[in-house]
């Protein structure tokens, strides 16, 4: 083989070899995309994962089955459902009904003879409880201004302590707004959604973070009261650490001393 036929051989191979490079470059760079793309899937897989009725905003009814602890409660001789003595909840009469309707009978359901005139021998009651449909009450409060005949001065009437700004929500609503989310332990956006739904009530989550701040701020003093009181106590029975004693857990351990 001469010299040129070697190099000719030579730059072949070499043409071959760079072929070859540039199909791995081209494979390694979809294998890093396609791992770029695995790993993003996996990332929302195991936070769609770990998503329960806890952590977010989805129903009970998704959480996943999870072995429950085993329940350390011995079985009870007496039957299920409420026991001797125990006071109902059922629906009372009421003797002072808001609406009374008075089902009149027309005619006679046998021979259809008109029986308006005719005095009623009898009858029966039924009572329906249920809640007026939701209705916003706005209130409007006007301060006079009168001047003094004698000095001049110009006195404003005071406002009541619940109309401080132009235009605000009421007691009511406030108390509302921070029962449903810190005895409830909604989430803002439920209960805005729940009192626009059940009052017909617009609040934004920004008014109701406002509200349970002024919660807050009326319930300052007493706070600072209960502490100044738990300060002073012998005993004050808050400590609610879980314990594990002869292998079974036991919680809510008070009489700690203060």
């Amino acid at each position: 083989m001469t010299t040129e036929e070697e190099l000719i051989h030579l730059r072949e191979g070499n043409r071959v070899l760079h072929e070859v490079l540039t199909q791995r470059d081209e494979q390694v760079k979809q294998m890093q995309e396609q791992i770029t793309r695995l790993s993003e899937q996996m990332k929302s897989l195991q936070e769609r994962q770990a998503s329960d009725s806890h952590n977010s905003h989805l129903p009970p009814s998704s959480d996943r089955f999870v072995r429950k602890p085993k329940s350390l409660r011995k079985q009870s001789e007496k039957k299920a459902g409420g026991q001797p003595g125990h006071p109902g909840s059922t629906l009372q009469w009421s003797s002072t009904p808001d609406e009374v309707t008075l089902q009149q009978v027309e005619q006679c359901e046998a021979c259809q003879q008109d029986l308006r005139a005719v005095a009623s021998c009898g009858g029966e009651r039924r009572q329906v409880v249920d809640v007026p449909p939701a209705h916003v009450l706005v209130q409007e409060y006007q301060a006079e201004h009168k001047q003094c005949p004698q000095c001049h001065h110009i006195t404003v009437a005071s406002f009541p302590k619940e109309a401080q700004a132009p235009l605000q929500y009421g007691p009511i609503i406030g108390a509302i707004a921070v029962y449903l989310t810190q005895q409830q332990l909604l989430p803002l956006a439920r209960a805005c959604e729940v009192m626009c739904d059940l009052l017909g009530v617009q609040v934004s989550e920004g008014t109701m973070c406002d509200l349970i701040k002024r919660c807050a701020g009326q319930l300052a003093p007493v706070e600072q009261q209960i502490k100044e009181s738990l300060k002073e106590a012998e005993v004050i029975h808050q400590d609610e650490t879980g314990l594990s004693v002869a292998g079974k857990r036991h919680g809510r351990f008070g009489g700690l001393p203060g």
